[in-house]
C-alpha cells in the first residue's frame, strides 16, 4: 500500500521507560523507535487507528515485525508511546502560552493559544485522531482523554490567578468547557481546506471569548449584562 511521503518532524522526547518493551542501548535501537512511531502516527492521521495494524507500520518504517514487536508489544503501546511524546510537547507549549502575564488580555491570550494549537496539530497528524479517540477505540479514549486534562490544568491555573473569588469547582467546569470547545472545533477543523481552517480558528476564538465574557465577566466590567454562570455543587465530581 503507498503512503504519501513523511514530513520532517520536530525533535521528540523518547517514550517513557514505562511504554517500551525493552529499552534501547544503541543510537540505531532508539532512531528506529522514532521512526516506527512516526510512521504509527502519520498512518493513525491517513488511514485510521483500526485500519493501521502493526504489519502495516512495520513495512511503512522500513523495519521487521519482529522488531516492532521488540519494543511495542502491540499497536495500543505504540498509541501509548504517541500520546506520552504529545503529553510532553503540548506540555511546553502550554507553559510558553497559558501562563498568567500581566497585562495580556483574554483578547491578546485566546488567540495566541487556539493559533498554537491549531499549528501544533497541522505538526502532529496524529494527536487529532488520538484526541478523538473517544468516539473510536477505547484504547486512545485513555491516551486522548490524558492530553484534554492536561489542557484543563493549565486553563484553570490562570482563571485561579486571574480571578481567585470564583470557586475551585466553578472554575473547573469553566476550564473543562473550554478545553472541550477548542478540542471539539480544532478536530472539525483538521477535515477542511486551508481557507475554511482559518475561518474556523477564528470562529474558535470568538465562541471561547464569548463563553469567558458571558461565564466569568470581569468585576469591574459594569457594563457586562449577560447571565452568570449558574453556581456549581461543591461536591461536584472531577
Amino acid at each position: 500500500m503507498a503512503v504519501v511521503a513523511r514530513r520532517p518532524k520536530p525533535a521528540t522526547a523518547a517514550p517513557s521507560a514505562t511504554l517500551l518493551r525493552r529499552q534501547p542501548r544503541q543510537a540505531r535501537s532508539q532512531e528506529r523507535i522514532e521512526r516506527i512511531l512516526d510512521t504509527a502516527e502519520q498512518l493513525f492521521a491517513e488511514i485510521g487507528y483500526d485500519a493501521a495494524t502493526t504489519n502495516l507500520i512495520a513495512v511503512e518504517a522500513g523495519t521487521s515485525i519482529g522488531s516492532l514487536y521488540e519494543f511495542f508489544p502491540n499497536k495500543e503501546a505504540l498509541a501509548s508511546a504517541l500520546a506520552d511524546r504529545y503529553l510532553a510537547a503540548i506540555g511546553r507549549l502550554y507553559e510558553t502560552l497559558i501562563v498568567d502575564e500581566p497585562g495580556v488580555t483574554p483578547e491578546v491570550m485566546v488567540p495566541r493559544v487556539v493559533g498554537a494549537l491549531d499549528a501544533f496539530y497541522r505538526d502532529h497528524p496524529g494527536a487529532v485522531p488520538l484526541l478523538n479517540g473517544r468516539f473510536t477505540s477505547p484504547e486512545l479514549a485513555s491516551a486522548g482523554a490524558n492530553l484534554q486534562r492536561a489542557m484543563v490544568r493549565r486553563i484553570d491555573a490562570v482563571i485561579a490567578s486571574r480571578r481567585p473569588d470564583l470557586s475551585p469547582p466553578r472554575r473547573l467546569l469553566v476550564s473543562e468547557v473550554i478545553a472541550e470547545l477548542a478540542r471539539s472545533l480544532l478536530v472539525l477543523s483538521d477535515q477542511m481546506p486551508l481557507h475554511q481552517r482559518k475561518a474556523m480558528i477564528h470562529q474558535i476564538e470568538l465562541a471561547v471569548l464569548g463563553y469567558l465574557r458571558e461565564t466569568i465577566p470581569d468585576p469591574e466590567d459594569h457594563l457586562h449584562t449577560g447571565l452568570d454562570c449558574p453556581t456549581v455543587d461543591a461536591n461536584m465530581p472531577s
